[in-house]
């Protein structure tokens, strides 16, 4: 006998998306929509335990719409005898015990899922499938670990591992996986215990899995794209089946999702840049993508008195779901006789984009660098909004 056991991570269910504008709430039902394919998959196939790894919301206190959604899911999941294990992940943890509580606490004591709060100690619960003990443990997402600390998450809890099958949900980077966060504790291969049977991960948008020892270790990835570095990435799920003797199948199950897509354009000097990007934009016409023009080249006075980014943006959004132009110009003056390397200036966006990333990398406290990531996101839909180009 197999235990069925489904895995997903990463939702980020009510993403703010103020920079989509008046199809913000079509973005928020983007993922919203992905959660529901791993629900509707979950009840047609009845997997015995299902787990999610952390960010199951985009922040602690989600709109009460994404809530009542989620409800709704989990009392139909619940209602079927499958088991759910979920764990807090950096996005949906209180930053300290005293400013709030979780939003996943009340699914738990609606007696849904089993949620593994603490992130300072190991929480485990083991239940019979069939005469195998399956123990599942988790571990919140720990927000008081300094930022770029080298502290191995895993180094100082205890893992019981007593079950037939032993399982561990971890919500970090992991050793010689792809997309680590340079800011987030990474758990080193040697301090994963030898008789887990499979280290459930989130918080790496990527599906990747590979087996370590008789450790099966396994990121499903995000189950939407949140940013334009994923816009390759396929997002899904994944599917194992169990025994005493390790993970014996397993399978990556995609989702559709709302495609993205970065365009370079090379800017000569003296360019009718409207005319340019409208070019690019005609050869889209797909009401569905979200596209970013990422612009290379040079800007002189000349072609900066005809360029009027309000314009390509309306066009763009007339025939695609979303632009947004990431502007990388150097702008020069053919009129001065300075170098141009000396006369290169930048936008006021992409001032205020490098000011607060570089502000963000050297920040060492972590409820610090969520604040200026929020500062980032909301600056640059303001400058956006009014042409700061």
């Amino acid at each position: 006998m197999t235990v069925k056991i489904l895995h997903f991570s990463d939702s980020h269910l009510d993403v703010p998306a103020t920079k989509f504008g008046p199809r913000r709430f079509e973005r928020k039902q983007d993922f919203l929509q992905t959660f529901d394919t791993v629900v509707e998959y979950a009840l047609e196939k009845q997997p015995d335990i299902l787990l999610h790894t952390g960010d199951l919301f985009n922040g602690i206190n989600p709109r009460n719409p994404a809530r009542a959604h989620v409800m709704t899911a989990f009392r139909k999941l619940h209602s079927k005898g499958i088991r759910i294990f979920i764990i807090s992940g950096n996005h949906d943890v209180p930053r300290a015990r005293q400013t709030g509580i979780s939003p996943l606490v009340e699914y738990a004591n609606a007696g849904f899922i089993t949620l593994f709060e603490d992130w300072e100690k190991i929480g485990s619960e083991t239940i019979n499938v069939d005469g195998l003990d399956v123990e599942i443990s988790g571990k919140s997402y720990d927000p008081t670990i300094p930022a770029s600390s080298t502290v191995d998450p895993l180094t100082q809890v205890s893992i019981p591992g007593k079950g037939d099958i032993n399982i561990l949900l971890v919500h970090y980077n992991v050793e010689g996986f792809r997309g680590t966060f340079p800011t987030s504790p990474t758990i080193r291969l040697k301090s994963i215990p030898k008789n887990l049977t499979y280290l459930a991960v989130g918080h790496i948008h990527e599906h990747q899995q590979q087996t370590v020892g008789n450790t099966t270790i396994c990121m499903p990835g995000s189950t939407e794209h949140v940013s334009f570095a994923e816009e390759k990435h396929k997002k899904g799920f994944v599917w194992h089946e169990a025994n005493a003797e390790g993970v014996q199948q397993s399978k990556f199950i995609s989702v559709k999702t709302r495609p993205m897509r970065t365009i370079p354009v090379t800017i000569p000097a003296d360019a009718d840049i409207n005319n340019l990007l409208f070019r690019e934009i005609n050869k889209l016409r797909n009401p569905q993508l979200i596209v970013r023009f990422l612009l290379k080249g040079v800007m002189t006075i000349k072609s900066a008195e005809k360029y009027r980014r309000s314009e390509v943006i309306r066009k763009g959004i007339a025939q695609c779901f979303s632009v947004e132009i990431v502007d990388n110009l150097e702008y020069i003056s053919p009129e001065l006789t300075t170098p141009a390397g000396e006369l290169a200036l930048k936008p006021p966006i992409t001032e205020y984009r490098d000011y607060l990333t570089a502000a963000i990398e050297q920040e060492k406290n972590p409820v610090r660098k969520a604040q200026l990531q929020k500062a980032l996101e909301q600056g640059i839909a303001l400058l956006e909004e009014k042409g700061g180009w």
